[in-house]
């Protein structure tokens, strides 16, 4: 019986038919017994030792593709702007400035030309220019200024285009000469008003911190466009003019004319937290029309002259259409009820 098994084993070991084998002594039993037990060993071990190499192949995942950062906001606005945004030196006073038109139109605050006639203008690449100022409009604190230059990179006015309180608000300027800042923050208010060397003007108050210096740079919104132009800072906030009042000001400098006066209301104020629409009147300033006719901290007022108001914007929006001494019909909800409250506008002195 032992003998058939070794026959079995040993023809399924070595194929070659008996009859073409060459003569050989055959091993002792326990010899052929530890060359078998040896290779049943060798390839256990190698089939383990495969099964984990693949196992591990399996379980070891392919290092993650690295995922492109996104540019900062305010990044990519500053890398937009900054090319527009220029240094004044005006006498003894520094300021900032936007170039708003490619032919050499800047934009920058009044009280930073002051009197002057001509002013020094260093662009972002540290080139000097000399500028001549256009015209000043003390009461909206607004100023051109015409240099002469080609290959200038003009900023886009965000004009017409509502503001709304909590959007992203970015200040440039450059008021050293010799570096640029950048600070980020939000649009905190729209309205209100701030006394300015001969008046007074409706703002855009932001929490984006602007430095001594800054004014008359651009204020900007998370597209890079020109939402404001810097003017002043008050406490903990920073003050701009509205695009549209610099530009539209601006439009009468360039011809030599003076720019119309300003009506005024007399609110400051937000949108509402909830889904109405309107602007929510936050202080109403002693000795103004609004006032005068009754408006009070809470109101809503949702319509003027019967055109729907979506928010505090298209509020100062509507006024800036009118001229001093107008009489407008403001729709004011309060505690819950609806009137309609006759107002005269007044002027920004």
């Amino acid at each position: 019986m032992r003998s058939r098994v070794s026959s079995v084993v040993m023809t399924t070991l070595d194929p070659t038919p008996p009859t073409q084998s060459p003569a050989r002594t055959e091993a002792p039993r326990g010899s052929r017994r530890a060359w078998l037990g040896a290779a049943g060993i060798a390839i256990a071990s190698l089939a383990f030792v495969g099964g984990f190499v693949a196992r591990e192949a399996v379980r070891t995942p392919a290092p993650p593709t690295p995922t492109p950062r996104s540019p900062e906001p305010a990044a990519e606005v500053a890398r937009k702007l900054l090319p527009a945004t220029v240094y004044i030196r005006s006498g003894q006073t520094a300021g900032s400035g936007v170039i708003y038109d490619a032919k050499g139109l800047i934009l920058t605050a009044a009280h930073v030309v002051e009197d002057q006639v001509e002013v020094t203008v260093r662009l972002s690449d540290g080139t000097p220019l000399a500028g001549k100022v256009l015209g000043r409009d003390a009461g909206r604190d607004v100023a051109v200024i015409k240099v002469e230059h080609k290959g200038l990179h003009a900023a886009e006015l965000a004009r017409n285009r509502p503001v709304r309180v909590g959007e992203l608000a970015v200040a440039i300027g450059s008021p050293f000469g010799d570096r640029e800042t950048v600070t980020a923050g939000v649009v905190s208010g729209i309205g209100g008003t701030l006394p300015t060397l001969e008046g007074a003007v409706d703002v855009i108050r932001t929490d984006a911190a602007i430095h001594p210096g800054n004014s008359g740079g651009p204020l900007a919104d998370v597209d890079a466009g020109v939402i404001g132009i810097n003017i002043a800072r008050r406490g903990s906030l920073g003050l701009a003019v509205p695009i549209d009042v610099a530009f539209d000001t601006a439009s009468y400098l360039t011809r030599g004319k003076p720019a119309p006066p300003v009506a005024q209301l007399g609110v400051s104020g937000t949108d509402p937290a909830d889904p109405r629409s309107g602007a929510l009147v936050k202080v109403v300033e002693p000795g103004t029309p609004a006032a005068a006719a009754g408006i009070v901290e809470g109101d809503l007022i949702t319509a003027i002259d019967g055109e729907q108001l979506e928010g505090m914007f298209e509020l100062a929006a509507a006024i800036r259409k009118h001229a001093p001494g107008d009489e407008v019909t403001l729709t004011v909800v309060r505690d819950g009820t609806s009137r309609k409250i006759k107002v005269t506008l007044g002027e920004h002195t």
